[in-house]
């Protein structure tokens, strides 16, 4: 999907939620940064089997157009909070989960909130937002929590977790676009199966420290603007992890990251900032 000029959509699902705002936010900033059109999506789906046809076709049609309230309601916030970006709305029937996997697709970026309408205080990432950032086809940015999002003057980092394997290299490439957008430094913190401690001048040299060094040239041969801070951590993950989040604007990882089984899955459960997921052969430098 794309405008006229080309560029591709930034895609955010909405339904009404405040996990939902913020993810418009967000979206919105990404949009802009970018100079990217911003689609709303909406699903809705007809939950009853065995309903005596007309009364199905009158709870579809409520069903409709309540979908389609929320997304007015969506396309009048994102309209307030900024002229800059066209805003279109969509209502697709059907699962959220695979209506979104399906527009990501063709999308640039797809941006969720944590959790959706009706969910628990309890639960820290929502099963739609789960599903689509392991499957979607282009990078999903999940905004855990609720609470102010980074404005300019902000300097915490974009934090990319890599490990030297292929499946890194886009979530690094998405990282670095990430900062330079945003003017903001990215750290690079490794975590890799065979990061073991190490101690002497030996941990200067340790197994661990060249995959971080091939990352730091990559960025700095395509992003040299960018403030780069490699990190090698002496210990395995998901401790790394944590100290990383703690200061992130926002934490990058591998959909195939292979430490220690999914650290995606880990950090979408786990971290207390936006996690971003990149999909195997995505980047962030088109």
């Amino acid at each position: 999907m794309s405008d006229g000029s080309g560029a591709r959509d930034v895609v955010v699902g909405f339904d009404g939620s405040v996990y939902a705002m913020q993810a418009l936010d967000w979206a919105l900033d990404e949009a802009e940064l970018r100079g990217s059109p911003l689609v709303l999506c909406h699903a809705w789906h007809w939950p009853y089997q065995g309903v005596a046809p007309e009364l199905e076709e009158a709870g579809r049609r409520s069903l409709h157009e309540a979908a389609q309230h929320v997304l007015a309601h969506g396309v009048e916030c994102a309209r307030e909070r900024t002229a800059g970006v066209a805003v279109r709305p969509v209502s697709e029937e059907g699962s959220a989960a695979e209506r979104l996997t399906e527009l990501s697709s063709g999308a640039e970026l797809l941006v969720l909130g944590s959790r959706g309408l009706g969910r628990l205080a309890r639960v820290p990432v929502g099963s739609v937002a789960a599903h689509v950032a392991m499957h979607a086809r282009c990078p999903v940015i999940v905004v855990r929590g609720v609470g102010a999002l980074p404005r300019p003057g902000d300097v915490r980092p974009v934090v990319a977790v890599v490990d030297g394997s292929p499946a890194a290299e886009g979530a690094l490439s998405f990282a670095a676009r990430e900062a330079e957008l945003r003017q903001v430094p990215l750290k690079i913190v490794y975590t890799g199966a065979e990061a073991e401690p190490a101690t002497g001048p030996a941990a200067r040299h340790s197994s661990a420290h060249d995959p971080v060094e091939r990352a730091v040239a990559v960025v700095q041969e395509r992003h040299p603007d960018v403030l780069t801070h490699p990190e090698n951590p002496l210990a395995p993950p998901p401790e790394p992890l944590r100290e990383a989040a703690r200061e992130a604007r926002l934490l990058v990882v591998g959909a195939a990251h292979p430490a220690f089984g999914s650290v995606a899955q880990w950090l979408l459960y786990n971290a207390v900032c936006p996690i971003a997921v990149v999909p195997p052969g995505s980047t962030g430098d088109s």
